[in-house]
């Protein structure tokens, strides 16, 4: 770009910043206006957050912890922005709060939105109580410890050693004494003791874990599993040198030496997987019967075909040819398939 060009885009951009700085100027009467991080600003002799003034807060003091907490000499303020269901995508909302009962002078933020004072731990704008301060240390969103206990949503986890407890990934954690599966949902988060020897344990993958007798899926024994010849085929799908397993289930019947999965399970959303042994075709943890295994074909995780029909989650789909019949890659409609004279819907004939 040549010299002159810069020159003249360097004026241009000092020029519009004078012009911002003393247009904010007249729009608040030769007010100080000072921009902060997160929404807050200072404007004259106070504190805003976006729309909000805050009330009584001392400017000189001030200052913004992180995305959390802000404080001044006397006062601790949670804050947030987020969106409601309702017009998620049209708008956003502020909220600030502030914190009754905290020592200001000694709060400090541990991120994940707790904070701590000389005598209390907190979670946005509520204390909780914790059994050594001076220790407390936030994991993540889910696990706060001190040197003697375990919190989980502020609520202390009995005989789980807080010391030495740690999070291993997403789905396990341990102390010095036992390992446990981090059991999520939409209401809460739990810790579930797993029973294996704690020398010889080891994490397979997310789901199956073993120690010297024994493998676990999700933290839970299964039963008659032998640790020395288990391998995990591909989720769902697990076998030893007895049994084939379905997640912890044993699927009756299976053959684990001659039991192969198809390839089409790589495409599976999770609804239906498909395999076979010497013996019987297999769908999930049944043995699908009256199919034709020379011949059996998966259209896609819910449908397939052999010579003697289409089936739709193990049943047979009434009114279809095999030989025309084919499935959309995505639902048109009200159809997933068609054939040479009908369309069809999760199995049955579509209204025309």
């Amino acid at each position: 770009m040549p010299s002159n060009t810069i020159i003249f885009l360097s004026v241009l951009v000092t020029l519009g910043f004078l012009f911002f700085v003393f247009s904010c100027k007249s729009k608040n009467g030769n007010r100080r206006v000072e921009v902060l991080p997160y929404g807050f600003s200072i404007v004259a002799d106070t504190i805003r957050f976006y729309d909000s003034v805050l009330e009584n807060v001392d400017v000189h003091s001030f200052e913004i912890l992180d995305e959390y907490f802000c404080k001044d000499k006397n006062k601790v303020f949670y804050y947030r922005t987020y969106r409601r269901g309702q017009d998620y995508f049209s708008s956003k909302k502020h909220s600030i709060q502030q914190l009754h009962g905290v020592d200001a002078a000694t709060f400090v933020s541990l991120d994940y939105g707790y904070g701590k004072d000389r005598l209390s731990a907190w979670h946005k704008a509520i204390s909780f109580e914790v059994s050594d301060i001076q220790s407390l240390n936030v994991l993540d969103f889910q696990f706060v410890k001190d040197k003697n206990h375990v919190y989980i949503d502020c609520r202390k986890v009995p005989k789980v050693l807080g010391q030495s407890f740690e999070r291993i990934n997403t789905f396990y954690a341990k102390d010095a004494q036992h390992f446990y599966y981090i059991h999520s949902d939409e209401v809460q988060c739990a810790l579930k003791n797993i029973p294996c020897d704690y020398h010889s344990y080891e994490l397979l993958d997310y789901t199956y874990s073993k120690d010297n007798k024994n493998v676990f899926y999700n933290g839970e024994k299964i039963k008659n599993s032998n640790s020395e010849s288990f391998l995990i085929l591909s989720a769902p799908f697990s076998k030893d040198r007895q049994n084939v397993y379905y997640e912890s289930t044993i699927i009756q019947y299976a053959d684990p030496q001659t039991f192969k999965l198809y390839p089409e399970n790589e495409l599976s959303l999770g609804d239906m997987y498909y395999a076979k042994d010497k013996s019987n075709v297999f769908a999930n943890n049944q043995i699908f019967h009256n199919i034709d295994k020379t011949s059996f074909k998966i259209l896609n995780e819910k449908y397939c075909m052999d010579k003697n029909g289409v089936y739709y989650r193990m049943k047979n789909v009434k009114g279809a040819h095999a030989a025309t019949f084919n499935v959309f890659p995505h639902q048109v409609g009200d159809a997933d398939a068609k054939d040479h004279k009908n369309r069809f819907f999760e199995g049955e004939i579509a209204p025309q």
